[in-house]
């Protein structure tokens, strides 16, 4: 048996290991539902756990999308109301496919402008 390459961690605390492309739609599904308000990707092979993307609702029942590849200055967040959209870009980001950073407009997330 391999080790894990994912985890998905929800505002619960459930935790997913490995999860499908499904199983993705269905935890923001969760969120749409109002059963959890943000859900955590890890990559386990960076042991810094500096490696992550996360989407979390935002007031306005549109998402917020971060990830994260190292240190605080390789943090970025984006916004959408589109849950397919965020879907699709979860999805590359997990699986490693191209192009998901063209997908939405990216900004460096600092304190002064986060939401």
């Amino acid at each position: 048996m391999t080790a894990p390459l994912l985890r998905v961690t929800m505002e619960s605390g459930q935790i997913w290991h490995d999860p499908s492309e499904d199983l993705l739609f269905e935890l923001l599904s969760d969120m749409e539902r109002g059963e959890e308000q943000f859900l955590v990707v890890e990559r386990l092979t960076d042991a810094t756990g500096q490696t992550f993307a996360q989407v979390a609702r935002t007031a306005a029942n549109g998402y917020q999308v971060e990830y994260r590849e190292g240190d605080e200055n390789s943090h970025f967040q984006a916004f959408t109301e589109d849950k397919r959209l965020v879907h699709s870009v979860l999805t590359a980001w997990a699986f490693e496919l191209v192009g998901w950073r063209a997908a939405l407009p990216w900004v460096p997330l600092r304190f002064t402008n986060y939401r």
